[in-house]
């Protein structure tokens, strides 16, 4: 069995090298394609126009006004004399924000009490007010005017782990290395068969003496390979070029990348067994793979929010547990005993899918 297997991927192997345009670009894209998505989906919240409406007129508000402006998150767009205005400012879109100062502030802080700042946020995007409520709960927390701090009208103690800056490319890319992971090795072994189809080798296949296992073994072998070369040059990028933190192992990570890539390429195997010709099987791969894995892996969206009939098809999706590895080591410096659960499932489904696609490569090409 094992030198059947190696005589189909070794066949592959070449296939792959006697193409170096295809090679170099797959090489290529996933890191064009990294600095793309990485820039295009920014969850950072920055240079945020807030308005002023200061009815103190002192030191004190003029200090707290400050700070705001020395940081990159905030920005004091315009200063307001009334009310209707900021109102009009909020309405057009042209301010998020306002910080109103009442006429007693200064006197408070010279009483010993804990002056208030009124602050009204444009919750129209109900996740960046929330950004902003903390960003500004954060700026007056850290304002002390001798032992006197400033607090707002809410009390508010923001602290946050594994991501202490917020930094939205610590979120995006781990999900986009399992994105395009997926979809390069879903579509690169569904191509491949189907080619066999298309060209019309597939009979020399059927007249060799591997059986069905063997052929699908040894043709996902190669692409086995070719992805995690990928996925390392991918990671390697991220670390390099986003600076995104990895705390836990590497040998870990890799380990585990390789059940992650087993289940991606059972997927491009069932959709091979599926497809009669190269385009057929290069649609399918990325509806199959790109499309779910964005939305049902808790990439970008929490699936705690969706409803519960897309939380259940949510534990199909590979890349949701994979999205728990990486994330997991590379923020967390989690090790083994905190990813046993998405490890299972990656197995689980990788046989389920690869028993499909053997027995369905046997029926229809009648291969024992």
């Amino acid at each position: 069995m094992i030198p059947g297997i190696f005589t189909i991927a070794k066949k592959e192997f070449i296939h792959i090298l006697r193409d170096p345009r295809s090679l170099t670009l797959l090489m290529v894209l996933p890191l064009v394609m990294m600095v793309l998505y990485g820039y295009a989906i920014n969850m950072d919240v920055k240079n945020v126009n807030l308005g002023v409406m200061d009815d103190d007129h002192s030191w004190a508000s003029r200090e707290v006004i400050r700070q705001f402006e020395g940081t990159d998150f905030f920005r004091i767009y315009r200063y307001y004399g009334s009310r209707d205005g900021f109102r009009r400012g909020i309405e057009s879109g042209e301010i998020k924000g306002v910080l109103i100062f009442p006429p007693a502030f200064t006197g408070d802080i010279g009483r010993g009490k804990s002056p208030e700042i009124q602050i009204i946020i444009d919750g129209s995007d109900a996740n960046t007010g929330k950004i902003i409520q903390a960003g500004i709960g954060l700026i007056l927390s850290g304002i002390n005017f001798g032992d006197k701090p400033i607090k707002p009208f809410f009390t508010m103690s923001p602290r946050v782990w594994y991501n202490p800056e917020l930094e939205g490319a610590n979120f995006i890319v781990p999900g986009l290395i399992a994105v395009f992971l997926m979809m390069i090795a879903a579509i690169l072994t569904s191509i491949t068969i189907a080619r066999e189809k298309e060209t019309g080798t597939m009979v020399q296949l059927r007249l060799s003496p591997a059986n069905a296992a063997q052929i699908i073994i040894g043709k996902v072998l190669p692409y086995t390979v070719l992805a995690f070369v990928v996925g390392a040059l991918m990671l390697v990028f991220a670390l390099l070029y986003y600076g995104v933190p990895f705390h836990g192992s590497p040998v870990l990570l890799a380990v585990l990348s390789i059940a992650y890539l087993l289940a991606s390429l059972s997927i491009g195997l069932l959709i091979s067994t599926l497809a009669q010709n190269q385009q057929i099987a290069m649609a399918g791969g990325m509806l199959g793979t790109m499309l779910p894995s964005i939305l049902l892996s808790g990439f970008i969206f929490p699936l705690r929010s969706m409803p519960v009939a897309l939380q259940w098809i949510s534990t199909i999706i590979p890349a949701k547990y994979f999205l728990e590895i990486l994330r997991g080591i590379m923020l967390k410096g989690n090790t083994m005993i905190y990813l046993w659960t998405p490890l299972y499932s990656l197995l689980i489904f990788t046989v389920i899918v690869m028993i499909i696609s053997i027995v369905r490569f046997r029926r229809q090409f009648r291969i024992h």
